[in-house]
């Protein structure tokens, strides 16, 4: 039997902590684990995605239902900037997770948006392929916007990777994804914290150790699903 992990699959925990316990987490986390390069400034970077669904809402009825085994389609920016625009294909599978990605233009992300995908075919690239056969047979499209900011602390042992994401809003799909001044809703009312962890193989003692003191309960936490529950809910 082929283990997982030898398909490209990560292994991904996520918690809900209290802002007290992510400012005395990450004061131990500086100590042993480097800062990724794009968290120097105090909130860390800004990440903003727009996910998208099918016609049957399969990504929010699956994650409602807890089915082990689905995925999610999404275009990421970071920092409100049009220079990094990524196209990705997120695959759970129990507790493992992998991310399949390529960069697109921002008239291609224009053509993506208004479902005007005939160029997704030209070439190789299996990601574009995969949207061009989701948005023409399962009619996938926008959803909502999510945002936050993100703090991330990373050890190249088993490409450890632990983020922080702060100020999670809500914003109805729109296609100007680069305006710095859409209205989001807060998701959380108060200062709560989502912990991610992600690696390779095997989590080391130490690390699980301090988890286990500042996020003791695991979640089965999607900032999609939150997100899209609120804003149904809202309107």
């Amino acid at each position: 039997m082929t283990n997982i992990n030898s398909k490209g699959f990560r292994h991904e925990n996520k918690y809900l902590i209290g802002y007290e316990s992510y400012l005395q987490l990450r004061n131990i986390l500086k100590i042993f684990m480097k800062k990724d390069e794009n968290s120097q400034g105090e909130r860390g970077y800004h990440v903003r995605s727009l996910y998208f669904d099918d016609i049957y809402d399969t990504a929010l009825v699956e994650k409602n239902m807890g089915i082990l085994k689905r995925k999610k389609y999404r275009i990421r920016i970071y920092n409100f900037s049009s220079s990094a625009i990524k196209l990705e294909e997120k695959i759970k599978n129990h507790d493992y997770i992998k991310k399949k990605s390529t960069s697109i233009s921002i008239e291609e992300y224009g053509k993506i948006y208004d479902t005007d995908v005939d160029f997704l075919l030209n070439g190789h690239d299996k990601v574009r392929q995969d949207y061009y056969i989701e948005i023409k047979n399962k009619l996938l499209r926008p959803k909502v916007i999510v945002d936050y900011f993100r703090e991330a602390y990373i050890l190249p042992f088993n490409q450890i990777r632990v983020t922080f994401d702060i100020d999670l809003t809500a914003t109805k799909a729109k296609k100007n994804i680069f305006d710095n001044k859409l209205l989001g809703y807060k998701v959380y009312k108060k200062n709560e914290v989502i912990l991610e962890v992600k690696y390779n193989n095997f989590l080391p003692s130490h690390i699980r150790s301090i988890l286990e003191v500042y996020a003791a309960n695991r979640l089965a936490i999607s900032k999609y699903v939150l997100c899209r529950n609120y804003i149904e809910n809202r309107f």
